[in-house]
């Protein structure tokens, strides 16, 4: 039960920080290593480092350890590993390409987090 809080934390983490395109995974039937995979999408290369340190922090004061990181914003992908929930971070040019969700589409718990409407 200890993903399932360490996915709140993500969800709501990106979601505050106006992450895009939040999609939650679960493999945890098809991974013997990780449960859930979340993906979401930055802006910017900016906006990417900053959501990579900001989700650390929020894992780190709920508790929870980093256990992992790879890649660098530059690069439009990175990942946060926080026990058994892999967050995929890209910039939009990096998701598309690499189409993750088309990749992992014969999984069947797959939800996708409504895109909220933003006033301008």
């Amino acid at each position: 039960m200890e993903q399932i809080q360490e996915v709140k934390i993500a969800v709501e983490t990106l979601d505050e920080h106006k992450a895009e395109g939040i999609s939650v995974i679960d493999v945890s039937s098809h991974s013997p290593f990780v449960s859930y995979y979340i993906l979401a999408t930055c802006s910017n290369v900016r906006a990417l480092g900053a959501m990579k340190d900001i989700l650390e922090e929020a894992f780190e004061k709920a508790g929870f350890q980093i256990s992992a990181k790879e890649g660098e914003p530059d690069s439009g992908w990175v990942i946060v590993e926080a026990g058994e929930v892999l967050i995929h971070l890209f910039l939009e040019a990096n998701r598309r390409e690499l189409n993750l969700e088309e990749l992992l589409s014969e999984i069947d718990n797959h939800y996708r987090k409504p895109e909220k409407t933003r006033e301008k």
